[in-house]
């Protein structure tokens, strides 16, 4: 079924059920960025490491990344990292990063206070890097080997910090097609380490707004989703076998929540 979309700040929709396209809007083959939905993609690629052994959620970025020993970054985990509890005082690497000279300089700059729920761009960087030092290549060429090339992904960008290192936190260009098959191989739990995706996919903290949160995934009841800042959306549904992708240049989250429930859900039975 194509999709006729109303809405002019929705650029393009894909709804799969059963692994098979049920409805798609025109755009759906051209790239869009992706924004925050980078963060799910570098904690999928950090829980392939791990169930390999090259990496622990326990690991500390000291003892993979140069970080002074008495720097208090050096001893947060990878579990903090991919929880937001870093402790970083402040938000790091959003729209200051364009400026920044050395991205992990900045980081290890901030003290480490309070170990709470913080959304930040600079704890996804510093995750994505110690993924990078324990696959022992650059992520770029790991996740084109591992995630896009098995799902036929063939058109995208990623984007890499000033020394060349993968931005573990923003920056992922692919379609909404493509973005879908990425929602899809999270639903058939194949391509991913399944005790990982189990975890990152359940509730290991909760947000200052009170939404609950994994390893790089919103979580929303049953439902699991990889949001981007400005209505890209990915939102897999295990019960009905589903996969909604989105891209949108939309501010507003009721208006965005309310195109899904009532453009979108109906197409998946």
């Amino acid at each position: 079924m194509t999709l006729q979309i109303q809405h002019p700040s929705v650029l393009a929709a894909v709804v799969l059920q059963d692994g098979k396209c049920v409805a798609h809007s025109a755009g759906a083959g051209k790239c869009y960025p992706q924004y925050s939905i980078t963060k799910s993609l570098t904690s999928l690629a950090a829980g392939m490491l791990i169930s390999e052994g090259n990496l622990s959620l326990d690991t500390a970025a000291g003892s993979l990344l140069p970080i002074p020993e008495n720097a208090p970054l050096a001893a947060v985990t990878l579990r903090e990292l991919l929880t937001m509890h870093s402790g970083l005082a402040q938000q790091l690497l959003f729209a200051d990063r364009k400026n920044c000279p050395d991205h992990l300089a900045a980081c290890v700059a901030q003290p480490v206070v309070e170990k709470r729920f913080l959304y930040n761009n600079a704890d996804f960087y510093l995750a994505g890097r110690m993924a990078e030092a324990a696959a022992g290549e650059p992520l770029g060429e790991f996740l084109s080997r591992r995630i896009f090339r098995p799902l036929g992904i063939e058109e995208y960008a990623l984007e890499y910090d000033t020394q060349g290192h993968y931005f573990g936190a923003s920056g992922l260009n692919i379609s909404t097609y493509d973005l879908a098959k990425l929602g899809q191989s999270i639903l058939e739990k194949t391509l991913y380490p399944k005790d990982y995706l189990e975890a990152a996919a359940r509730r290991q903290t909760v947000s200052d707004d009170g939404r609950d949160y994994g390893y790089g995934f919103w979580l929303y009841g049953d439902v699991i989703s990889m949001n981007g800042k400005w209505g890209q959306h990915c939102l897999i549904f295990p019960a009905r076998r589903a996969v909604i992708a989105v891209n949108a240049d939309l501010r507003s989250v009721p208006e965005m929540t309310a195109f899904i429930r009532e453009t979108l859900l109906p197409c998946i039975s």
